[in-house]
């Protein structure tokens, strides 16, 4: 079985167009939010990963900005 083969639930990071489309936001606005490091990423090779952490992470530090 490989990475692609495997459930959502078993998967420990997710390509930036998958991480865009659980967020509902737009693969644009996803690179604004790495490039603001407000959403962490790892890279390996030439392909930029998410981790799925990393988007709870993310959601609850837009929470904290928009609250202030």
């Amino acid at each position: 079985m490989t990475t692609s083969q495997l459930p959502d639930g078993d998967r420990l990071l997710i390509t930036t167009a998958e991480a865009a489309h659980r967020l509902g936001i737009h693969r644009t606005t996803l690179y604004d939010l790495i490039r603001t490091q407000k959403l962490k990423t790892v890279k390996i090779g030439a392909r930029r990963l998410v981790r799925i952490e990393a988007l709870t992470e993310a959601i609850q530090l837009l929470e904290e900005e928009t609250a202030a």
